[in-house]
């Protein structure tokens, strides 16, 4: 499975993103550059929906996160189904637990241009996406982002804030489809060691390298 195509699938980071009371930011940009700069590890929970372009809800499910700068990360879906993305910097592996199988690969430029590299990366955002404040609603100040990489697997998403957290996160696709996220129990209070994301292949799980 890309890299990039399990993104859209679970739309981590992602998907990608936190602080002080929302009136402090006078913007959603502002609130993602200071998220970028401040905050180098955190981990929560999520759910997630995924809706078709007719609207039908194809899939649900919840799961756990973990990142440590720069490009350090867990993601991992515990419902409806054991699936885990996970990177230690240099390579990245996706490990489906019912399939028994891990594929493994360098990180590379394969994330720049997805929206985990708003929550997880180190780069200037703004060199990688086109940025736009979208104003209050429902409670949240939204920003919407688009790749500037036009072979991108996501059209664009729009980011929600609240008190200088990135609470809800939704990824567009070219076809229409919908990924809706709410990232929720924030935790910045330990910073995880390095040797929690490195990739341990249970016993019968086959590790695939590829370049």
């Amino acid at each position: 499975m890309q890299v990039q195509q399990f993104f859209n699938r679970t739309a981590v980071v992602f998907a990608l993103l936190i602080g002080a009371s929302s009136s402090a930011w006078a913007s959603a940009q502002e609130a993602l550059t200071s998220f970028v700069k401040d905050r180098g590890f955190a981990e929560g929970q999520f759910s997630q929906v995924v809706i078709s372009p007719t609207g039908a809800i194809k899939q649900r499910g919840t799961g756990e996160f973990t990142f440590s700068r720069p490009g350090k990360f867990r993601w991992e879906i515990k419902k409806p189904y054991p699936l885990l993305l996970l990177s230690n910097g240099t390579n990245v592996v996706s490990y489906d637990e019912d399939m028994g199988h891990a594929t493994e690969k360098p990180i590379g430029n394969a994330m720049d241009s997805t929206p985990v590299a708003l929550l997880f990366g180190s780069k200037n955002v703004d060199k990688l996406f086109d940025l736009k404040d979208e104003g209050m609603t429902d409670g949240k100040e939204w920003l919407v982002i688009k790749p500037k990489d036009k072979d991108n697997l996501f059209d664009y998403a729009r980011i929600g804030w609240k008190d200088g957290l990135p609470v809800s996160l939704e990824i567009h696709d070219a076809l229409g489809q919908v990924t809706q996220l709410e990232l929720t129990n924030w935790d910045f209070s330990k910073q995880r060691p390095a040797a929690y994301f490195d990739f341990k292949a249970p016993a019968g799980v086959d590790l695939i390298r590829a370049q």
